[in-house]
């Protein structure tokens, strides 16, 4: 037998009526010999034998396969007309014939059951131990038949081929099926993507559109606005040119009536200094003719004066003639260059619209070929996608796969599987019950195999969610303001979800794999911890509270500036410095960029801080909200760094040490919180904790850290 498998007791040696016989006995023998594997074994005279008795190695005894095993007792034995011994029962009247079971055949099964019940495999089932215990019977049947040897042999090296065959073919085919597995995952992951991608990307055209129809309208108003205000505008200016013109009109017509009152004044003025010089000397007819003369020529003056304002009333001075004519030399000028300019662009427009042409031409083109290609190719795989499915999380895999090409990531892959460590091709297709003791989870007590559904990370998730739901509901409707472990409610939430006990055992198993699984991820840990009593749950309830006091705050001060559902850069800055005090510089600086990068606009006067607090249906937050968390926990980590001072080398760790080290930390921290924190590290009750066990340093450390603790006074 091979090194490793359970080596059997031979069988004991036949009786007086076994196959084997003495060589003494053979030597006197004088028959007919016979020649077998190069040995000549001689036989007696046919006359010799004596009838009824076998004296042959391996001869099979006659006997019936419905034939029973039962005692002789309260039997007869006689002989039949054939020569062979009949067994009659009493019981049956001496109807009933029972013929015994050759010995060594009895001997046979009584070994083989013998080695079943020692190996604990009585029932019929497949099984390796079974398969080894009926080998070595038919072993001593190929020994004990020497006749038939050969053939029982290769009849045995037959099968014993064609099982380390299928044995070799499932061996090479398990990895297959493990991988063919992942890679349905993986496809099934990829579609759920690029559809969720796709949802995102018509939600955001959407938004787009609607933005778009809203700025289109605003034009559209603004543009009918303009256009009321320039009719306006130009029966205005149509009304002032006609009140130009009416009152230019009016000032000619001033202008020439008081040249002519001056004219005449100057008239009578001269022929009065005439009459009054020339009195004596001046003849009245010669007068008269004057008159009548001067007479014809004012109105001759006042028909050219009448006549050159009508013709010229509306000629502008040469001045501003020659300075409109000077900006229209300009204007034609700048109107020359630019129909040449646009010359230029329409003839450069023209032919980017050959180049266009002939770029679409080549992008269908290279297109038909990507389809082509997309069919008769394999697409490049995300690696990244690797990451939640390796022990270890994203920081080992960029570990494993730094500088790697496909082939050698390929290889990678392989290695994870065969080490165990690639997370969904790790695991049987079934689990193994860890009992129904008292210290095992009321969700885990089971004995036999559970099926394993193999969850992945977005279905643990979301059921982590929806517990965390559940048990918010279920601890608000207790009496005495105490939560339930954990432990004891994801029982009774199984049991409210899946009605049959076999499926509350069953999503029971498959949470408990996957957040072993998964227990690199931020949620899934703090869920497990807290499942295994190593983290307390108020840890949880205490990252919402603190997100829920950053929102009610920014949205009081938002209340105050008006609701308008933004708050100034500065504004904002402020009140989360007042909300977390003991930031410094670095840390407002990383959140604000969070803040930046989340809503994808820089320098913005202000900020959108509801859209901050938003959540996926996995549970997931924004860049800003995790580097709140991030704060947090180094908050934490700080205090606990000073117990730690406070402790110095002193390990194991008491009660009394502790307390020491807290109050020295923090001096105003009150009794009730201080027993608070006490009895959490030592995992006790006011009760028991003066019974509680000294602690390691270390331990008690990462209690504190898995807790709540947190600075009350101010640090010294």
């Amino acid at each position: 037998m091979s090194d490793g498998k359970l080596t059997l007791a031979r069988l004991p040696p036949l009786g007086p009526r076994g196959v084997h016989h003495d060589q003494s006995r053979l030597e006197s023998f004088s028959g007919q010999p016979y020649r077998l594997n190069g040995n000549v074994h001689p036989l007696p005279p046919a006359k010799a034998l004596r009838p009824y008795n076998d004296t042959k190695a391996g001869e099979v005894d006659t006997w019936p396969a419905h034939a029973s095993g039962l005692a002789l007792s309260a039997s007869a034995a006689m002989l039949s007309k054939n020569k062979s011994l009949v067994i009659m029962s009493e019981e049956d009247g001496g109807k009933a014939p029972m013929i015994p079971k050759p010995r060594f055949l009895e001997q046979l099964e009584n070994f083989l059951k013998k080695e079943l019940r020692a190996l604990g495999v009585t029932e019929v089932t497949p099984s390796d131990l079974r398969l080894q215990a009926h080998r070595e019977v038919f072993e001593y049947l190929i020994e004990d038949f020497k006749t038939y040897k050969p053939l029982l042999s290769a009849i045995k090296n037959e099968y014993e081929m064609m099982l380390a065959f299928q044995r070799q073919q499932i061996r090479q085919l398990e990895p297959l099926k493990q991988m063919l597995v992942t890679v349905s995952e993986q496809c099934d992951q990829k579609v759920m993507a690029l559809r969720d991608e796709e949802r995102q990307e018509i939600a955001a055209l959407k938004t787009e559109n609607r933005s778009l129809y809203i700025r289109i309208s605003t034009m559209v108003n603004e543009q009918k606005d303009l256009e009321e205000q320039v009719s306006r505008l130009q029966e205005t200016l149509r009304e002032e040119h006609q009140k130009y013109r009416d009152e230019c009109d009016a000032r000619k017509l001033l202008i020439a009536d008081i040249n002519d009152l001056r004219y005449q004044q100057e008239d009578y003025m001269a022929s009065k200094q005439s009459n009054t010089d020339q009195e004596v000397t001046e003849d009245p007819v010669m007068l008269k003719l004057a008159l009548k003369k001067a007479r014809e020529d004012e109105k001759a003056a006042s028909v050219r004066l009448n006549e050159m304002i009508a013709n010229y009333g509306d000629v502008i001075p040469r001045r501003e003639f020659e300075a409109l004519e000077k900006n229209y030399k300009e204007v034609e000028k700048h109107a020359e260059a630019n129909e040449t300019d646009f010359l230029k662009l329409q003839a450069e427009h023209n032919a980017l619209l050959d180049i266009q042409k002939h770029v679409i031409s080549q992008r269908d083109q290279f297109y038909l070929e990507l389809e082509t290609l997309k069919r008769s190719s394999t697409p490049r795989p995300d690696w990244e996608k690797c990451a939640d499915f390796v022990q270890g999380g994203i920081t080992r895999w960029q570990e494993l796969s730094d500088g790697k090409a496909s082939n050698e990531l390929v290889d990678v892959l392989l290695h994870e599987i065969s080490a165990g460590g690639f997370v969904e091709s790790a695991g049987a297709d079934y689990f193994e019950g860890q009992g129904t003791g008292p210290e095992i989870p009321k969700y885990l007590r089971f004995v036999g195999q559970v099926r394993n559904r193999r969850l992945g990370k977005r279905d643990t998730l979301l059921l982590i969610r929806d517990i965390w739901r559940e048990k918010a509901a279920s601890d608000a409707e207790r009496d005495d303001g105490t939560r339930e472990k954990m432990w004891d409610f994801l029982y009774s939430y199984l049991q409210r979800r899946f009605s049959m006990e076999q499926m509350v055992i069953e999503w029971g198993y498959n949470l408990h794999d996957a957040c072993q699984r998964y227990s690199h991820d931020e949620n899934i840990g703090l869920f497990w911890k807290i499942l295994n009593d190593e983290a307390d749950e108020e840890v949880f309830h205490e990252e919402l509270q603190l997100i829920h006091t950053i929102l009610a705050e920014l949205t009081k001060v938002d209340a105050d500036q008006g609701n308008s559902g933004k708050l100034e850069r500065s504004l904002f800055q402020t009140t989360l410095e007042a909300i977390l005090p003991g930031m410094d510089e670095e840390t407002i600086a990383t959140m604000m960029r969070a803040v930046e990068t989340e809503q994808d606009e820089k320098d913005q006067p202000e900020v959108d801080y509801k859209y901050l607090f938003t959540e996926d249906d996995e549970g997931k937050t924004g860049l800003f909200l995790d580097e709140v968390k991030k704060f947090a926990k180094r908050q934490k980590a700080a205090y606990v760094s000073e117990i730690k001072e406070q402790l110095g080398d002193t390990s194991p760790v008491s009660v009394d040490d502790l307390k020491r080290a807290l109050t020295m930390a923090d001096p105003e921290m009150d009794t009730t919180t201080m027993d608070a924190y006490v009895t959490w590290t030592f995992n006790a009750t006011l009760a028991t904790l003066g019974d509680a066990e000294p602690m390691e340093q270390s331990k008690l450390l990462e209690r504190l850290q898995n807790g709540t603790v947190k600075r009350i006074g101010k640090k010294m």
